[in-house]
């Protein structure tokens, strides 16, 4: 299946897809404003929201981006020119309720291989996008099905079919049930002092909590996710994260799943901590990327970060979303400031283990890859 699809090619539940995206994850009514922003391989997609929205009777705009001249533009423009987002833009923010991201462009790995002060320029809006939409309390959400493209496929190695099933089959999960979990998980983490994690294939890591609130990516924006500016989710969710106690960690964690950051895909890593840092560290594939941007990074990169639990039952093989497999555990390290934190250095990474073992306070939350 492409995603550069015709209106005939789509899932027969796409509408009602849609109609969850509108309804439970952004919780949008009658006489409300949404905004759509899309681009070329997600414009039929956009096409059938716009379509529900307005049978719900929510007020509908879409910007749209084309991929051919996007890229024409860099060619032909100045960075800072094309990452600058537009007056109008940012007053429509401040009047809408509801905002929906497909991802673009369709080849993200290609516009993330471009030079490190080119892609900083094309992306400079970011900031001033999250910030206009936190104080417009814009409850929104990024559509992940937008990243399952055959470009992002090969440079994965995944099967772009695949992926993109699997993304299909987590959207149409129960959020509300994903949202009830990761809710009581997030209330032990809250409380919680000490981790244990351990796993038969060698795994026994130890950690400290913080203190720090929970990051649940539930798929849902809720009332609380807006008050406290937790105002963009993932679609479909959902995890459950929390920074650690950056001076603490001790034993080992072995991945058995695949992490997929920007810079390439990394299989069977394994990572040792010794006096509260990471002190070795071993890979089975993609370990130079790894070590590139390590030996880049400045002080508090081989901190221990923040650990994840996974909350959705169908998600598999998705890259960039390897933390969502339910029960799967991630542990991170490096910067841990977007779930509370305090550590700021510009490198994280993780490793992802499935069918684990969590305890909290001595309690167990995760049993062979269950959530109790």
């Amino acid at each position: 299946m492409s995603l550069s699809m015709t209106s005939a090619e789509m899932p027969s539940d796409a509408p009602e897809i849609c109609r969850s995206i509108l309804t439970t994850t952004l919780h949008l009514r009658r006489g409300e404003n949404l905004i759509i922003e899309a681009w070329t391989h997600m414009l039929p997609w956009a096409n059938t929201l716009v379509l529900e929205a307005r049978r719900l009777g929510i007020r509908t705009t879409l910007l749209y981006e084309d991929d051919a001249t996007y890229w024409r533009s860099i060619e032909g423009a100045k960075a800072a020119d094309v990452g600058r987002m537009p007056d109008p833009e940012l007053g429509a923010i401040g009047k809408a309720d509801g905002y929906v991201f497909f991802w673009g462009p369709e080849d993200r790995p290609k516009l993330r291989a471009l030079p490190k002060e080119q892609y900083a320029a094309l992306t400079s809006y970011n900031s001033r996008w999250y910030e206009a939409a936190e104080k417009a309390h814009l409850r929104g959400c990024r559509i992940e099905l937008a990243q399952a493209t055959e470009p992002a496929a090969v440079f994965y190695g995944v099967s772009a079919a695949a992926w993109q099933a699997g993304l299909l089959d987590a959207s149409r999960v129960d959020l509300a049930a994903i949202a009830r979990d990761g809710a009581r998980l997030a209330g032990r983490l809250r409380k919680g002092k000490h981790v244990k994690i351990h796993h038969a294939n060698g795994t026994d890591l130890e950690l400290n909590l913080a203190g720090a609130k929970p990051v649940v990516d539930d798929g849902v924006i809720d009332r609380e996710d807006v008050r406290t500016g937790n105002n963009m989710t993932t679609f479909p969710g959902g995890a459950v994260y929390v920074a650690v106690d950056e001076k603490f960690a001790v034993g080992h964690v072995n991945a058995n799943r695949t992490s997929f950051p920007t810079k390439g895909a990394l299989s069977g890593g394994r990572w040792s901590f010794a006096e509260n840092h990471l002190a070795e560290f071993a890979y089975d594939s993609g370990g130079e990327r790894f070590q590139e941007a390590y030996d880049a990074a400045g002080p508090g990169k081989d901190r221990p970060g923040f650990f994840s639990v996974g909350l959705n039952p169908k998600i598999r093989v998705a890259p960039g979303l390897e933390d969502f497999e339910r029960g799967t555990i991630l542990v991170g390290v490096g910067s841990n400031t977007a779930f509370g934190g305090k550590n700021r250095v510009g490198f994280q990474s993780w490793l992802a283990l499935s069918g684990g073992h969590v305890e909290v306070d001595g309690k167990t939350v995760v049993a062979d890859g269950e959530i109790l």
